[in-house]
Order: structure tokens, then sequence, then C-alpha cells
């Protein structure tokens, strides 16, 4: 967890390079679950689907990290608070939001990250 959060710059999230980095840490087998709502919601497993939902998210918005703090919630699970401006590329507006990942971690890498977002509706108005 310690080298996922050094990684946290505010440009982080839009960068493709970061993005890669983040996938070293990762299981083959990532599961991650974003909600169904958004553009790159629902189930995804596996590094491939990984980076088609970061792909997908810095074609849809530019996302600025203002603040991030993490628990250890049991041996293998942690929770991230992640406040994130996101920016619709489209339109140009943006909305301020904090989502909670929660982070399964086994054997040293990460097999799961379901992400909350705060207000789904909000950030998809930032679309059109």
């Amino acid at each position: 967890m310690e080298t996922l959060a050094a990684s946290w710059r505010p440009d982080a999230m839009s960068d493709p390079v970061t993005a890669e980095r983040w996938a070293t840490l990762f299981a083959d087998d990532i599961v991650l679950v974003e909600p169904e709502s958004l553009p790159h919601g629902g189930v995804h497993r596996g590094l491939d689907a990984f980076r088609a939902v970061q792909a997908g998210m810095r074609e849809h918005w530019e996302q600025r990290i203002e603040g991030t703090e993490y628990w250890r919630c049991a041996a293998d699970l942690y929770a991230l608070r992640i406040v994130i401006r996101w920016t619709a590329r489209a339109t140009g507006r943006s909305v301020v939001l904090p989502m909670i990942d929660l982070i399964r971690i086994r054997g040293g890498q990460i097999i799961e990250v379901e992400a909350f977002v705060h207000d789904t509706k909000a950030l998809l108005d930032t679309l059109g």
C-alpha cells in the first residue's frame, strides 16, 4: 500500500505512465469494480481490463488528485479515500468528489479494487 500511496501526485490519474506503474502492483487476475452507471462501469477482470478502464477514464476526464488518505481495515484490506477534481474533456465542466476504494491484497499484490464514487450523477453531469 505504501508503494501505491507514494505515486499519488496531483496529475497521477491523468498520466498513462502512472497507470502502468500501478499495474505492476496488481495480480494478473485483478478484479476492478466500478459503479455501473459510469461509462467505464462494471466488473473488470485482468490487467488488460484495468488498462482499458484507465484509458476510458482519461478519455472522458482530466483527473486531478486533491487529497488522499488510507486506513488498514484488516490484514488483507485497505480503505482509500481519494478526493478528485474531475474535468470533462468534452465540456470543460468539473466537479470535486471524494470516493472510497476498498483495496484487497494477497501475497503482496492488489487482487481487487471496489470503487465507490460519492455522487455519480454529479460526475455524469460534467459530460453534458
